[in-house]
């Protein structure tokens, strides 16, 4: 099966009863083509499905490429208890020469257990509140950024909202 009817039909169907918000699209095959190290990844390290906030439903985290400015963002499909709602958690724009390359942010499941943080490699003294071992409770979202900065995402059930935690750079992990 050629390779842009496999990608079309696994990044769409989640997608099917729900349009993006308004100026965001998916990425094109060959914005996501242009990186090998997201051929190890049948979804291309651009989409990632599992129950964030806990309640039991199906949430969808995406990279998605802006239809206004060159450049892309991370976007929650959340679900409610009235239906879903859209978060941005996460977007960079790019000069439109840059941003022609394709995708630059990689994202994937981040499952439940320990993460070191960036203080803990020494980026910054750990503060109080900032231990220098995350404890992941639930699922979230490992985002691994253009610049090599790597963060989980991942729902604060207290404040009912998403919350980043640096973890440091992709040459820590």
């Amino acid at each position: 099966m050629p390779v842009t009817i496999l990608l079309f039909m696994m990044l769409s169907m989640p997608v099917a009863a729900a349009a993006f918000p308004d100026g965001w699209r998916l990425p094109t095959d060959k914005e996501l083509i242009t990186e090998p190290p997201r051929d190890d990844s049948p979804l291309k390290y651009a989409r990632v499905e599992s129950d964030f906030n806990g309640d039991g439903k199906v949430d969808y985290a995406y990279l998605l490429k802006s239809t206004q400015y060159p450049g892309e963002g991370l976007m929650v499909r959340l679900s409610t208890r009235s239906g879903y709602v859209w978060q941005l958690l996460d977007r960079v724009e790019w000069s439109t020469e840059f941003s022609a390359a394709g995708l630059k942010m990689r994202i994937n499941l981040a499952q439940p257990g320990g993460y070191k943080t960036a203080c803990s490699f020494g980026y910054w003294q750990c503060g109080e509140n900032e231990p220098a071992v995350f404890k992941l409770k639930g699922s979230g979202i490992y985002q691994n950024r253009f610049d090599g900065v790597v963060a989980i995402w991942f729902w604060d059930l207290q404040h009912q909202r998403f919350k980043k935690v640096w973890l440091g750079n992709s040459a820590d992990y």
